[in-house]
């Protein structure tokens, strides 16, 4: 059985007097411990994929199956119970967050929805930030760190809580060269727990070169569904020969 599953996922925005077609028809299946790419242009319906797959948004039409319970025929309660325990988490670049508030702190939030203080939420936290590489930060607050470590402890964040399926939305956007290739190494070792499902949605190739699959999506379709980078553009090799597409 698939961790997540897409059966026919259209998403229609209003835009002016006409429609804006963010989805359409996607059907696509997610394993668990899956490492899996969605790669496409701006407004090609990626960032809307993830949304509704962790759940933030809901289908205009189509079923999104998570651990074999279709989400649109469950009562809210027990969509939320399902996601939080041990469910999907969004993580973005562009999440506004308090800037006073202490790393740490941040990280602990979520805990908060399981009954657990903040004094107490602060263990795991130190585990998460110690998890993606930034333990050193744990008392400083959000506003003294860099981009690149705003979005380390945000991923830290989403996986205090444990999750089967973790969504991460341009991961690199707002990094320098040298911070995108560290942070691809850390999403790369989360993706070989077993455990957990990992999905890295981006308009460069760079960010998905070690993704088990790629989904190559135009104008909310999903054109193909490739078992490497190189089946979906031209790509350079490590000895410069360029990959044939497909």
């Amino acid at each position: 059985m698939s961790l997540l599953a897409f059966v026919e996922v259209c998403k229609v925005y209003p835009e002016g007097r006409g429609n804006v077609v963010a989805l359409d028809s996607v059907s696509a299946e997610i394993a668990s411990g899956e490492f899996v790419g969605v790669w496409g242009p701006r407004r090609a319906g990626k960032s809307t994929l993830l949304r509704i797959a962790a759940s933030h948004e809901s289908s205009t039409s189509g079923s999104v199956v998570f651990d074999g319970h279709d989400l649109g025929r469950v009562s809210s309660r027990a969509r939320a119970k399902l996601l939080r325990d041990g469910g999907t988490a969004l993580v973005t670049s562009h999440r506004r967050v308090l800037d006073n508030i202490l790393a740490v702190e941040h990280v602990s939030t979520p805990l908060l929805s399981k009954r657990m203080s903040l004094r107490d939420g602060k263990v795991p936290a130190l585990q998460a930030l110690e998890r993606v590489g930034v333990s050193n930060c744990a008392y400083l607050p959000m506003e003294r760190l860099s981009a690149a470590e705003r979005f380390r402890v945000s991923l830290a964040q989403a996986l205090v809580m444990r999750p089967r399926l973790l969504l991460v939305d341009e991961p690199t956007a707002q990094l320098g060269p040298s911070e995108g290739v560290e942070l691809n190494g850390l999403l790369n070792e989360l993706a070989r727990d077993s455990a957990l499902a990992v999905v890295v949605a981006s308009q460069e190739l760079a960010p998905l070169r070690r993704c088990e699959r790629i989904w190559s999506i135009e104008s909310g379709r999903v054109k193909s569904m490739t078992p490497s980078v190189a089946t979906v553009l031209p790509f350079p090799r490590p000895d410069g020969v360029q990959a044939a597409s497909s």
